[in-house]
């Protein structure tokens, strides 16, 4: 019974003090936080290991870090998962359906943005664009001829109307009265220039009576058929001749500064700017809605993560992410350092304590055994 006891207190101390060690060792880890002084002796170890070796820790972390979690090649890898760029697409879609369920003008992005937006200032940008585009149009073209954009926009019917225009045109022109005065005036300085005949033709005709002929004449054949087909004819040539040259007969009139004035003019005019920039933006958004979200949203989501691996070594030499975590840990009081670790390693450090106080019992048991039998 003596023996039985004499194991049992010895199994008891050995393991008492097997955990009693390894818990005063772990707990040496982090405690005393600072040195301790006997005067101006130093108790030796203190401060404990970690706060002793604090900035050591701070440095290794950083290298851990850097070196092995979060590298290029880690994070390139999260990049080209599948799922991460599902989940980032999903969330754009998300946030499209409901920017496109509100209705924001123009205007209102803008202030919300706090971007100058000025109507004026618009329709001046169109029209210098425009302008510029025709300018580029014509040095491009220039030696083409019209026909190539004039002949299949204007149609035969267009040149037969053109030429019925023009004579109703030419027919009113001749039977105004100021025409007939400035035929009057022509005949007689034309008579005047031919001496005795043109003098003895007035006696026969006054200025007026053969204008008045004139002007009949004139008139009556351009309403017979014989002078509408000659016009028409007329005008179908000018036409053909007109296609036939090449653009660069309009370069001089569009360079002109008053023509390029006047173009500017009649764009900033007639631009409804004021109504664009009113206009909720999903208004203009919403034809094309779809083909965003199934086109334009995946390719900007594959865009962002190509650019985001590329940018992955600048980002973090330009983050120092090393030296970042360096210093954050070295700014951490011993205590919350403490903390920090115990969070994650708690159950180990007690299941050390447990072995130290199991290898105890173990090594007490062994010298109960070797007393009783010695």
């Amino acid at each position: 019974m003596d023996d039985i006891i004499t194991i049992v207190v010895m199994v008891v101390i050995g393991a008492f003090i097997g955990g009693l060690t390894n818990s005063i060792a772990i707990k040496m880890l982090f405690r005393p936080y600072e040195a301790k002084y006997i005067g101006k002796w130093k108790v030796p170890f203190t401060p404990g290991v970690i706060p002793k070796r604090r900035d050591q820790l701070a440095k290794q972390l950083g290298e851990l870090v850097v070196k092995h979690l979060l590298t290029r090649e880690s994070i390139e890898l999260k990049l080209t998962e599948p799922e991460l760029k599902q989940q980032v697409q999903r969330k754009l879609e998300k946030e499209w359906d409901r920017f496109m369920e509100k209705e924001q003008s123009v205007h209102q992005l803008a202030e919300r943005y706090n971007l100058p937006v000025d109507d004026h200032q618009i329709k001046t940008v169109i029209a210098d664009k425009v302008v510029d585009q025709l300018d580029w149009f014509l040095q491009e073209n220039k030696k083409k001829p019209l026909k190539n954009w004039l002949a299949s926009a204007v149609s035969d019917q267009d040149v037969d109307a053109a030429a019925r225009l023009l004579r109703i045109k030419v027919m009113e022109l001749l039977n105004k009265e100021e025409t007939q005065e400035k035929m009057e005036s022509i005949i007689k300085q034309y008579a005047a220039s031919k001496g005795f005949l043109g003098n003895m033709v007035l006696s026969m005709f006054s200025s007026d009576e053969l204008a008045v002929k004139i002007q009949r004449l004139v008139t009556e054949y351009l309403q017979s058929q014989d002078g509408a087909q000659w016009l028409k004819q007329a005008v179908a040539k000018e036409w053909e001749v007109l296609l036939d040259k090449e653009l660069e007969i309009i370069e001089p009139f569009f360079a002109k500064a008053d023509t390029q004035h006047v173009i500017k003019g009649l764009i900033i005019d007639n631009i409804p700017a004021e109504e664009w920039l009113d206009q909720p933006v999903q208004v203009y958004l919403t034809p094309f809605s779809n083909q965003i979200k199934e086109k334009v949203l995946p390719v900007l989501v594959e865009q962002l993560f190509v650019k985001l691996a590329e940018g992955v070594p600048s980002m973090l030499s330009q983050l120092g992410i090393e030296k970042m975590v360096e210093q954050q840990v070295a700014s951490f009081p011993t205590a919350r350092l403490e903390e920090i670790i115990l969070s994650i390693s708690r159950k180990e450090f007690k299941l050390i304590t447990y072995l130290g106080a199991l290898l105890g019992g173990f090594i007490g048991l062994f010298q109960a055994i070797l007393f009783i039998v010695f």
